[in-house]
């Protein structure tokens, strides 16, 4: 009898001990399904903010394309009025652009006020 009565402390020690093994094992996996949710999450998240940004990248891409091709048209005025020999229509055009990269009239003197004011 003496080893029937340690045999049953002996089997009760090892199921409580299974037993919390098992509660922390669905604790252990618990822990684990909520972090990769939130990871999951915070990739979506990230994703989102990406995409906004390339979006705003695109629509700022596509005004400058616009401005774009309306400066081509007008060159392509100028130079079509230059191999026509119509410099009277775009004289004034001209001379502007002339000016913005620095070409000057003959005769002519430039100051430039190094103040700042």
């Amino acid at each position: 009898m003496s080893k029937k009565n340690k045999t049953i402390p002996e089997q009760a020690d090892t199921a409580e001990k299974t037993a919390h093994t098992k509660k922390r094992t669905n604790w252990i996996l618990c822990i684990g399904a909520i972090a990769f949710v939130i990871m999951i999450a915070v990739m979506i998240v990230n994703q989102n903010v990406q995409i906004y940004d390339s979006q705003k990248q695109l629509e700022e891409i596509s005004e400058q394309i616009a401005l774009q091709k309306i400066q081509n048209s007008e060159l392509k005025d100028v130079a079509e009025a230059v191999e026509k020999e119509d410099f009277d229509k775009y004289r004034d055009y001209i001379e502007k652009r002339a000016r913005m990269y620095g070409f000057t009239k003959d005769g002519e003197v430039v100051f430039i006020n190094i103040a700042g004011n």
